[in-house]
């Protein structure tokens, strides 16, 4: 090129002409793609329901026991219930305006990893909301729905695969040699020995190592007619209230679209410092003697309660759900759980007591009744009731099942 100056001139030009294309090209597009798939952290919430929890977070060299509630929980933190212990693992798409993407129910003797929690840095991505977890032992109910912004992606792993999901809720059931996968509503895909399977509401699956999910079965019995409230309540359910005398307002029950769900919402908003309750009663009359597990499940959301915790008596919480029944001796007995998220006068809360995180969707279920209850186990089941009782209060059940196996 040396004997061709004319040559290397034109060389130059067009070498600066093609990367002056690129850079023209290639910025815009680099930036766009940034724009597009940029991702940033995002803390999440710890409540612990029955204290104590313990989280171990990355890079410290202690361990920290929760007993009430933490918004730090980061990627990479491991949390652990014990034999009693409960807690609830709230995403937020952003903590301060509490836009919830999923929430994560540990019941006793789980093992959960964060592994991701990152939403898009600009509005105008193109990214998905994600949630990566994974379920190491034990219980865990997850529910999730996108926030409407971005779309989400929900991705739990454990020791024999994987399930992803956007918009449903699901039991994960995580043993040492295989897991059980139930979704409630919507649908998932569960990944095992290099195989998808899709699993819709009400079935489940189950993965073990190296081998592909069993084909979907229907879910266990639900011995309640009606539980998703897609039909009139008069189907299944029986409407009863309560009140002190006649010059009291009594609450009432309706139908109603919650974020995109079907709930009853209990409802009473009169003279303050008047018990009244209202009822939703449900027969159900089936021989137990046969069951070898019973739980009760159902999703819970208080909006308002004015009577602090559950009362003088620890007897009227603003959603209360009670299960009647003939235990194995003859006896008539009956299974009470009550729910508030509020008690500033310190009432005292008995045992069935369940403080709720305020106005979110609190998915509860309970252990197996036919081992909890294992010395009056039920024989006959007789009723289910699910209630508002105490004074004003606005309250919501949806999802109510009772499931048997």
């Amino acid at each position: 090129m040396r004997k061709n100056p004319e040559r290397l001139a034109w060389f130059v030009l067009v070498c600066a002409f093609l990367t002056f294309v690129a850079l023209v090209a290639g910025v815009p597009l680099g930036v766009k793609a940034y724009v597009n798939h940029a991702l940033v952290p995002r803390p999440a919430s710890l409540e612990a329901i029955v204290p104590t929890i313990v989280v171990e977070y990355p890079g410290m060299s202690t361990n920290l026991a929760v007993t009430d509630r933490r918004d730090d929980i980061a990627e990479g933190a491991q949390i652990q219930t014990d034999r009693t212990s409960q807690g609830i693992l709230t995403f937020y798409e952003n903590l301060q305006e509490r836009t919830v993407l999923s929430t994560v129910q540990l019941f006793a003797n789980t093992r959960v990893e964060v592994v991701e929690i990152r939403s898009p840095r600009f509005a105008s991505s193109k990214a998905s909301d994600r949630i990566v977890l994974a379920v190491k032992s034990g219980r865990a109910r997850i529910a999730a729905a996108p926030s409407g912004r971005f779309p989400l992606y929900v991705e739990v792993r454990t020791p024999q695969g994987s399930i992803i999901f956007s918009d449903a809720s699901i039991l994960v059931e995580v043993g040492n040699e295989q897991t059980e996968v139930s979704v409630r509503y919507g649908s998932a895909t569960v990944r095992g020995g290099g195989v998808n399977t899709a699993v819709q509401a009400r079935q489940r699956t189950t993965l073990r190592l190296g081998q592909p999910p069993t084909p979907p079965v229907a879910a266990i019995r639900d011995l309640v007619v009606n539980g998703d409230f897609s039909q009139p309540l008069s189907v299944g359910w029986q409407v009863d209230t309560e009140r002190l005398s006649e010059d009291v307002q009594a609450g009432k029950v309706e139908v109603v679209q919650a974020g995109g769900r079907l709930a009853a919402q209990f409802s009473r908003m009169g003279r303050d410092g008047e018990h009244n309750a209202v009822f939703l009663v449900q027969k159900i009359d089936r021989d137990a003697r046969d069951f070898v597990s019973l739980k009760l499940r159902m999703d819970v959301r208080i909006l308002y309660q004015s009577l602090s915790g559950g009362g003088l008596q620890s007897s009227e919480f603003p959603v209360m759900v009670r299960l009647d029944y003939v235990d194995v001796y003859g006896n008539a007995q009956h299974w009470v759980r009550g729910f508030y998220y509020r008690n500033p006068d310190n009432l005292p809360i008995l045992y069935y007591g369940i403080q709720v995180p305020h106005d979110t969707w609190y998915p509860f279920e309970s252990g197996n009744l036919m081992e909890e209850l294992a010395d009056a186990k039920p024989a006959w089941i007789t009723s289910l009731r699910v209630y508002a009782s105490g004074w004003n209060y606005q309250s919501m059940v949806a999802e109510v099942g009772l499931v048997a196996e």
